[in-house]
């Protein structure tokens, strides 16, 4: 224990002021049973490796018209309805696409500098555990991973998914059990490495109220990198929609009783870390305000034309700064597998 703190000690003062992470930001996890790690083949299989930036993210409130009837008049109060999409900008998915190529580099460069062999996509798709996997190429970027989000993987590498929806959604196969042990095992106890970022932007809260008859969205700028990122968070319709998202660097082999690893080395950030002076905006607000009006009541019927409930349909852009946004995007990942693999390296020595 003593020389993994020495490890991480000697990683934060050699980054210094150019990590973007401090030693407290990262949350580090040192497991092994049996010396899984120096029994276990020099030979890793790199399962995920992405990234998923926030682009878009959307939000609305409604409240329902009504009609009150007294003795000498009709009010009528329009419905109203806010809604607000806020949008990024600043940057595009060729940065994005430049920042996970960039990480992926760095990531194979210390894996065979410390002479660890690459298991590709090809030899593991042989396994029976893979059978009827898709192979996907990386390279690639998709909006259909997660609503508001696109997803970037390194141009060169190749990786298995269990299906392929019709819109594009890829599925590993995951469960409420964590299928990663057994993979390893299935392979030969070789490490299996997941790496993930997660960088959201933007949150917005959407109110509703009876009493003062209206409606709101409030945006709160907010770019961060997030250990555990909800899909279907404030998108009612889209509960349930897939697994939360997740930022992470993890090796695991082996399999032990159950379905736990023998084997676990894993970095993630502790809590969400926001990076400041990246957008102008910090907040954005959307308000609409029912409309009210009365008749006098006559011995004849009316007709009362109506142009329909009040409603404001809102779009903004959150402009960043360009080399900022990035700094701290790649900033955050590099921090991340270094340490990742400083915590891995350290522990196979044990």
């Amino acid at each position: 224990m003593k020389s993994l703190l020495l490890v991480f000690l000697l990683l934060f003062v050699e980054l210094g002021s150019n990590s973007v992470l401090s030693e407290k930001d990262i949350k580090v996890t040192s497991f092994e049973k049996k010396k899984q790690g120096s029994k276990a083949p020099k030979k890793v299989f790199i399962r995920s490796f992405n990234a998923l930036f926030e682009v878009f993210e959307e939000a609305s409130a409604q409240t329902s018209g009504s009609k009150k009837e007294r003795a000498d008049r009709t009010t009528f109060t329009s419905g109203t309805s806010t809604s607000m999409g806020v949008q990024i900008s600043g940057v595009d998915v060729d940065d994005f696409q430049k920042m996970i190529d960039e990480a992926y580099a760095s990531f194979l460069d210390q894996l065979e500098s410390q002479g660890y062999e690459i298991m590709s996509a090809d030899e593991a798709s042989k396994n029976e555990y893979f059978e009827g996997w898709t192979k996907v190429k990386g390279g690639a970027s998709s909006d259909a991973q997660a609503p508001g989000y696109v997803m970037v993987t390194p141009t060169g590498f190749d990786y298995l998914v269990k299906t392929v929806t019709n819109s594009g959604k890829q599925k590993s196969g995951g469960s409420f059990l964590d299928p990663t042990p057994k993979l390893s095992k299935s392979l030969g106890d070789v490490f299996i490495a997941e790496v993930n970022f997660v960088f959201p932007f933007v949150m917005l809260d959407a109110d509703a109220s009876t009493w003062t008859n209206s409606t709101s969205v409030k945006a709160k700028i907010d770019y961060r990198i997030d250990p555990m990122v909800d899909p279907s968070e404030n998108k009612k319709s889209l509960v349930g929609s897939g697994p939360n998202l997740l930022s992470q660097v993890r090796f695991v082999s082996g399999l032990d009783i159950g379905n736990n690893p023998l084997f676990h080395a894993k970095v993630e950030p502790k809590k969400a870390v926001s990076f400041e002076g990246v957008f102008k905006d910090k907040k954005i607000t959307e308000t609409t305000q029912a409309q009210s009006d009365m008749f006098s009541k006559t011995g004849y019927s009316q007709l009362v034309m109506t142009s329909g409930d009040q409603k404001t349909v809102t779009s903004h852009h959150a402009e960043c700064d360009h080399d900022a946004y990035v700094n701290a995007a790649s900033g955050a990942m590099k921090d991340l597998i270094d340490t990742g693999i400083s915590n891995f390296v350290e522990m196979t020595k044990l």
